[in-house]
């Protein structure tokens, strides 16, 4: 019986490698689809991040004074998204993992802000 559950083990171990390389590999395929097919310039990479970013300092303070006292916020870091709180703040259309800046997003729900639409209701 043990033989028989080490045996399932490792054969579930080799099914989820075997589905990770295959998804791997497949999505490898898709970009270099898309690489090939699309020339990529960084000279309009400024306006397309200038259009991203935030410019309302005061939306920006408040949602970094939410960050601040909130139990995941860890070194700049969020703890349930990974993000660099910093610079997540600073994004228009970017929302907090647990809700926190609801308040703070009402202003650009669906709406355009910088050029950028609103992420859609989750």
């Amino acid at each position: 019986m043990v033989f028989l559950k080490f045996l399932l083990k490792i054969n579930i171990f080799i099914g989820r490698r075997i589905a990770f390389l295959i998804a791997k590999y497949e999505a490898e395929d898709e970009v270099q689809e898309v690489v090939k097919t699309q020339k990529f310039d960084l000279r309009g990479m400024s306006d397309r991040l200038k259009n991203v970013m935030l410019h309302d300092q005061e939306v920006i303070d408040k949602r970094w004074d939410i960050c601040k006292g909130c139990e995941f916020l860890n070194d700049n870091k969020c703890e349930k998204c990974g993000c660099y709180m910093k610079v997540k703040t600073r994004v228009a259309t970017a929302r907090c993992p647990v809700g926190k800046w609801e308040k703070e997003y009402e202003f650009i729900k669906g709406k355009k802000v910088n050029g950028t639409q609103a992420t859609p209701e989750l």
